[in-house]
């Protein structure tokens, strides 16, 4: 179920959910070329050339127009992505940061009169949600021996394999055609993270207030790490009222500060399955669209589970 998210997010397009595409990385340099040989699944290859697309150490939730990924892992390859003709919203709103994490929170509000059909009311505000444009005609080069042409249906872009291929070390994103605007986009792929700690044992032993350091015994210089915490409620198509969300530089560390654990572990936790968290560590490629910018990521998973 969790590699098939991005269809499920349609349906709330930019708004609530942005699972193609990992949120974070700002700047337009690339992530890196060279390298030659292969590697099978989520493995790096020769990446001695790669360099970290920012340098910063603060984080970054920018949202760019144009969002594509790549997941890598040892069994499987997913590809996903559209192009927003305008930049996209969000139903949260950051409360505060801290450290790599911010808090972010949701109140349903009623708008007056009753917003239009496929707007949204926030903050009383009737709100646009911005339209997927065509991208053209896209060609991923490096998750096979010949250059991939990656299909679309209404403009939403996909693509996977599974066993999952041998890949090159550098993947290359281009487009020809449509309304965003060309680009070129490369990016390294990141090697698996290994967790040093069992994390959801971390959660299970947390005191109340105290906060949740996540490690790793691998951190990889050019790839930053991303992860977004929600309740049962988000997990089930709904609009949490709390989530965090976390991004920055791969240091091998990862602090959860414990007020914002209280807050998401506090309610919206009546469901059966739902308590997955996926740390993501990617690399990112940035150019120019039309609309804002295309960010195109490589990002391997670690998946943990802790239900309060």
């Amino acid at each position: 179920m969790l590699r098939y998210t991005f269809l499920a997010c349609v349906a709330l397009s930019a708004l609530a959910c942005d699972s193609d595409a990992t949120s974070g990385g700002g700047g337009s340099g690339g992530s890196g070329v060279g390298g030659d040989g292969a590697t099978g699944g989520s493995g790096a290859g020769n990446t001695s050339d790669c360099v970290p697309h920012t340098t910063s150490a603060d984080p970054d939730f920018s949202s760019p127009t144009g969002r594509f990924s790549l997941r890598v892992e040892s069994t499987f390859v997913d590809f996903s992505g559209r192009v927003f003709d305008g930049a996209p919203g969000g139903f949260h709103t950051e409360i505060e940061r801290s450290g790599a994490c911010r808090l972010l929170g949701f109140e349903a509000t009623n708008c007056s009169p009753d917003c239009e059909f496929g707007d949204f009311c926030i903050d009383s505000v009737c709100v646009a949600s911005p339209s997927i444009i065509d991208a053209g005609s896209l060609t991923l080069t490096g998750v096979a021996p010949a250059p991939v042409m990656v299909m679309a249906s209404d403009n939403l872009y996909y693509w996977s394999a599974e066993p999952a291929p041998n890949l090159a070390p550098i993947i290359t994103l281009t487009n020809e055609g449509g309304d965003a605007g060309q680009f070129d986009l490369s990016v390294c792929v990141p090697p698996p993270l290994e967790p040093s700690t069992d994390w959801s044992q971390a959660l299970e032993d947390r005191a109340p207030g105290a906060s949740v350091t996540l490690t790793w015994s691998d951190p990889v210089p050019y790839a930053r790490v991303y992860l977004r915490m929600t309740t049962g409620i988000g997990t089930h198509g709904g609009i949490s009222p709390i989530e965090i969300e976390c991004e920055g530089p791969d240091v091998g560390t990862l602090e959860i500060p414990g007020s914002y654990l209280d807050q998401l572990f506090e309610d919206g936790w009546s469901c059966g399955e739902c308590g997955n968290n996926d740390l993501r560590r990617y690399v990112a490629d940035e150019g120019d669209l039309s609309t804002g910018k295309a960010r195109f990521t490589a990002e391997t998973w670690s998946t943990f589970f802790f239900q309060p």
